[in-house]
């Protein structure tokens, strides 16, 4: 098994980004360091989860930690890379006084990486969390018995044993 892991310590910016329109998007992690960028890119669910596990951790670490990172910016990764991740962890460094994200399990990998792991600050943190909640709020309404997501056609919800014809609110 791989064990090669890219770790970038500091990053200049960490986002969570979405293209196109809903049922259609694909979505990212994009990490800005001072010598080029990394996406991450992720399915759907992977972002919720993201966002409910960046929301429990600001809760849990103490507000006045993870301002400052302690830790140097990776010197030695320069240029771009796009990467597939299969799962996401976060967490907080107490040594190193940051956040951590570190993506694994890539479907992909043109430097056949096993993870790529990162450090931000808390502000980076929030915004994530913001970005997530400004994504999964753009996304297509979802009926109120299944949580099937609504495309405009006439949907037949199972929960009500097809039934009752469920449309979009206006």
């Amino acid at each position: 098994m791989n064990d090669r892991q890219l770790d970038l310590g500091v990053v200049t910016s960490v986002h969570v980004e979405s293209f196109g329109e809903p049922g259609q998007r694909t979505f990212r992690v994009l990490a800005d360091t001072a010598g080029g960028q990394i996406s991450i890119w992720l399915e759907k669910e992977q972002v919720v989860m993201l966002g409910t596990a960046i929301e429990e951790l600001l809760e849990r670490v103490p507000d006045h930690a993870g301002e400052e990172p302690a830790a140097a910016s990776s010197e030695s990764f320069r240029g771009e890379l796009e990467v597939k991740a299969g799962s996401l962890s976060i967490g907080y460094d107490a040594q190193r006084v940051g956040f951590t994200l570190q993506a694994a399990d890539f479907s992909e990998t043109p430097f056949e990486l096993s993870a790529i792991s990162l450090l931000t600050d808390r502000s980076d943190f929030k915004r994530m969390a913001g970005e997530i909640s400004e994504i999964l709020a753009a996304s297509r309404p979802r009926c109120l018995l299944c949580g099937a997501a609504l495309t405009g056609e006439p949907h037949f919800c199972p929960e009500s044993n097809g039934h009752s014809e469920t449309h979009m609110p206006d």
